[in-house]
């Protein structure tokens, strides 16, 4: 049987070079009530919210405002031309987005299937539409992300979570190592196994998943598996655009699926912004790396700690002297790596 990878991404300055949250509303000239909720100390998703509804019932933007701002969005040539030779190599990737048997994948070097994932904080509408915009879509097995609609002419974006989860290391509507968790267990039952998972990622929520696939550990409260399996989880998680059904998740389940602490995963993670800000996730596996106990926090003054590299790749090395934690700080030189990891022709 063909070996087979999942190639997981988070989205926002990972897939894309922006926040899309803050980029629609710049280019919707709604930064003032941006300003004001974050001083009012809203919780994001609720802030993108009101954000959103205010720029449709007090500024008139509609939905083809909305649009355009996503279809402007910055995506790098090289990470588009990354996803159209893997939907090329598959055409029928998207056909098991249900989770059904071996349907389905990318077959890159060696044999190997790849199915590609997206788990980000942004929300459905803003994802679906960019992918489609540069005819990725195919390209993609299933997102999970804060569903949003259109109601009233406004775009409405809801928690991916609505039962407390527990983790620390993540905001209240979305714990990815959860939503990744679920994922491998629901395919798994399905039969589709992964032989290993390369994730993509720049900031603290991608933490948890990480650590979830380098070590096998899990930050959230196991209780609430439960709630997301069966409950509102379902409609934050979309595959090309279709919405999927709780009872596609399976069973819940505290214990780590096969893949996770698997010594050929990879976390690639970004170490800084292009204003030359470190990035959260870098950060905070590094500090791991290091043994500077916490790694909740992810401040500038600890990304300026010396050697930083050096500790990340030591500590992160499976078999055969490859680094698990890999870093990047270039579009150009992600996809690069990732070519070479999936031996892309």
């Amino acid at each position: 049987m063909a070996s087979r990878t999942l190639l997981c991404w988070d989205f926002d300055w990972s897939l894309i070079e922006e926040n899309s949250d803050t980029w629609v509303l710049q280019q919707l000239g709604a930064e003032a009530f941006y300003k004001a909720g974050r001083q009012a100390g809203t919780q994001w998703t609720q802030l993108m919210d009101e954000c959103l509804e205010q720029a449709a019932s007090q500024l008139g933007r509609t939905p083809a405002d909305v649009q355009a701002a996503l279809h402007a969005t910055p995506f790098h040539p090289a990470m588009v031309a990354l996803l159209r030779r893997l939907a090329a190599a598959g055409s029928d990737s998207n056909s098991g987005m249900d989770g059904g048997g071996d349907s389905g994948g990318v077959a890159g070097g060696g044999g190997s299937a790849i199915d590609v994932a997206v788990i980000s904080d942004a929300n459905t509408v803003y994802i679906d539409t960019i992918l489609t915009h540069h005819g990725l879509a195919p390209a993609v097995l299933e997102v999970h992300s804060n569903p949003a609609e259109w109601r009233g002419g406004a775009l409405r974006v809801a928690p991916y979570h609505t039962a407390p989860h527990g983790c620390r290391h993540c905001p209240s509507n979305l714990c990815k190592g959860q939503v990744l968790a679920s994922l491998l267990r629901r395919q798994a039952a399905a039969g589709r196994l992964y032989d290993r998972v390369l994730y993509v990622g720049d900031g603290k929520g991608d933490y948890c998943p990480s650590a979830l696939l380098l070590h096998a550990s899990q930050h959230w409260h196991p209780a609430s598996d439960a709630a997301a399996a069966g409950g509102a989880e379902a409609a934050g998680s979309a595959a090309n655009g279709t919405t999927a059904a709780a009872a596609q998740r399976g069973q819940a389940s505290s214990i780590a699926p096969g893949p996770c602490g698997s010594g050929s995963n990879r976390v690639y993670a970004r170490e800084s912004y292009p204003d030359g800000l470190p990035c959260s996730l870098w950060v905070m596996l590094r500090n791991e790396a290091a043994g500077g106990g916490d790694s909740s926090s992810g401040n500038q003054a600890e990304a300026e700690a010396p050697e930083a590299g050096s500790e990340v790749a030591a500590a992160g090395q499976a078999g055969g002297g490859r680094a698990r934690v890999v870093p990047w700080s270039r579009p150009e030189e992600l996809a690069e790596l990732l070519s070479k990891e999936l031996q892309l022709g």
